[in-house]
């Protein structure tokens, strides 16, 4: 008898060890289908089972998508209930220069082919009629393309970072993914420098420096009495004033304004100002004097 309990007490000890092993296990690795059980729940997993299910009657498992080749082969996605906060840099030759929230352009997100055409994307913000746009995306990537090389093909789709370009007038090496930027360039030429006329568009697409302006170190003091310090200030982006001049060490410059009114800068003022574009305005911005002596809506740069 007695060794009969001392049989039953190593079965029950090592049962104890065995399950206790298996459940540390689940609790560590979390396999499937605990984990999707954990994160999803039975009656989520049970709804997406159906929908395979009914899949499988026409499709084999090796046809099924995967993220892979929706993001990077068809560059959209169509997700019911998704909405797309990321936003365009919509500049240069246009009204009104603004960040243009993705999700409030694109119209029925829910349907399969959700777009817009460029074209009506650029007629809701003004632009009627352009010379060229240049797409930017957020790693680097450029396509400038001319405005007879665009059709009604040309759309803008859904993209997981930001927009995606497809068009069938022009070759697929731009359709450009993640765009975060468009620089228009309208036909007119309202901007003057020394006697040659172009636009703010033209010179967002050359050659631009970005500048830190407006800097100012704060402080903060802790309950400890401990300080801190940062730098906190604005970056401006365009094109450097002095290569556009036909003489490059003048001794100043006179820029009129739409109004007419006339200010005399001299080359200390200068000599690192950039021609960009500052709450919807084009602007000369002068780093070394704070934003007030910035001439703004400037239509003529001429050198002395």
């Amino acid at each position: 008898m007695d060794r009969q309990k001392k049989q039953v007490l190593i079965f029950l000890i090592i049962a104890l060890i065995f399950f206790s092993a298996v459940f540390t296990l689940l609790r560590l690795t979390r396999p499937m289908p605990v984990a999707l059980l954990q994160e999803y729940g039975l009656s989520t997993l049970w709804h997406e089972g159906q929908a395979m299910n009914d899949c499988a009657e026409c499709h084999n498992g090796s046809d099924f998508h995967s993220c892979k080749t929706c993001h990077d082969d068809h560059g959209a996605i169509e997700l019911a209930g998704v909405r797309f906060f990321e936003v365009i840099d919509l500049t240069g030759d246009v009204p009104d220069p603004t960040f243009v929230r993705v999700n409030e352009v694109m119209p029925d997100q829910e349907t399969t082919g959700t777009h817009i055409t460029l074209f009506d994307f650029l007629t809701q913000n003004g632009v009627d009629d352009f010379e060229s746009v240049t797409l930017i995306t957020n790693d680097g990537g450029l396509a400038k393309i001319e405005r007879q090389h665009l059709d009604e093909t040309a759309m803008l789709v859904p993209y997981i970072d930001g927009v995606r370009f497809v068009t069938e007038s022009v070759h697929s090496s731009t359709w450009l993914k993640g765009i975060s930027r468009i620089i228009v360039v309208g036909k007119e030429q309202p901007l003057t420098i020394d006697g040659n006329r172009t636009s703010i568009g033209r010179l967002l697409i050359g050659e631009t420096v970005r500048l830190t302006v407006e800097g100012s170190d704060v402080m903060l003091t802790d309950e400890n009495g401990q300080t801190s310090q940062a730098l906190v200030a604005n970056w401006a982006e365009g094109a450097r004033l002095l290569p556009l001049l036909e003489n490059r060490s003048p001794t100043g410059v006179m820029v009129t304004n739409r109004s007419g009114e006339s200010v005399t800068l001299p080359f200390d003022d200068i000599q690192h100002a950039i021609i960009a574009i500052v709450r919807d305005r084009v602007t000369l911005i002068l780093p070394g004097r704070g934003r007030s002596a910035w001439p703004t809506e400037i239509l003529t740069i001429k050198s002395n």
